[in-house]
């Protein structure tokens, strides 16, 4: 049945790769699902949950090049954490990381979300809640 179910894998390129890692799993609780190294001048980490439906790829290439840093504060995911005591604790995990809470989007000022920018700028908004549909 697992087969069937279509997945998503957001794939985005880096200079920070390990910081992203540390950021995505160690504060945000993901595991490595996989890493590359030197996979056609790439190294990579997925990043994710096995058996959830989406996945995070973080790639660097080894020859320089500078990728820029995310264009602005409106370039955000949401990840939606129904449960309250699990959400607590994904906010502690990210403050005991050292991983500053910033501004979220006003759309999500509503007492259950906070905000965090990974290493790369991007806005990560942390929700209490379901999604709607």
């Amino acid at each position: 049945m697992d087969s069937v179910v279509p997945k998503l894998r957001l794939s985005r390129s880096t200079n920070n790769l390990e910081k992203l890692v540390n950021f995505y799993c160690r504060g945000l609780g993901f595991e490595v699902l996989d890493r590359y190294e030197d996979q056609l001048g790439w190294d990579g980490v997925i990043c994710g949950h096995k058996g959830w439906p989406y996945q995070f790829e973080f790639s660097q290439r080894r020859k320089d090049e500078e990728v820029p840093r995310a264009p602005t504060p409106n370039h955000f995911i949401v990840i939606s954490i129904p449960d309250r005591d699990e959400w607590k604790a994904t906010l502690g995990r990210l403050y005991d990381e050292g991983f500053q809470q910033v501004t979220h989007p006003q759309l999500y000022a509503d007492g259950n979300s906070a905000a965090f920018e990974d290493p790369d700028g991007y806005r990560v908004i942390v929700r209490n809640g379901t999604w709607k549909k």
